[in-house]
């Protein structure tokens, strides 16, 4: 892929790859499973993977979503590994608090944007 178009991608994910599953926090500091994935119009999406094996697809201003097989199996392939790590996660619920913590160690670090 042309190092423009890597850059450009690097700065729309915040520093993060695509096609790659990440750990992240949310705006209220929980834990969050999600992937980037560029459609076969080239546009950029999210997919978050719940604790509970669901899967969201956040969509920005997009009309439609050009997918291949490749890409939805690889999506829904991504579940097992997004069952793995929210698995680690489990272990940093305090449940009488009712909040996370401690699970930072587990954080994917974007790379330098």
């Amino acid at each position: 892929m042309h190092e423009a178009v890597k850059s450009t991608l690097r700065m729309a994910t915040g520093g993060y790859p695509t096609d790659t599953l990440i750990t992240t926090k949310d705006e209220e500091g929980n834990p969050m499973v999600s992937m980037f994935v560029l459609d076969g119009d080239m546009q950029l999406f999210r997919v978050f993977y719940d604790a509970e094996d669901g899967i969201e697809l956040k969509i920005k201003q997009m009309d439609n979503l050009l997918l291949s097989r490749p890409q939805l199996e690889q999506i829904a392939k991504m579940c097992a590994l997004a069952d793995s790590k929210w698995k680690q996660l489990q272990r940093f619920w305090v449940s009488d608090k009712a909040t996370w913590e401690g699970y930072e160690d587990l954080l994917d670090t974007p790379d330098g944007v």
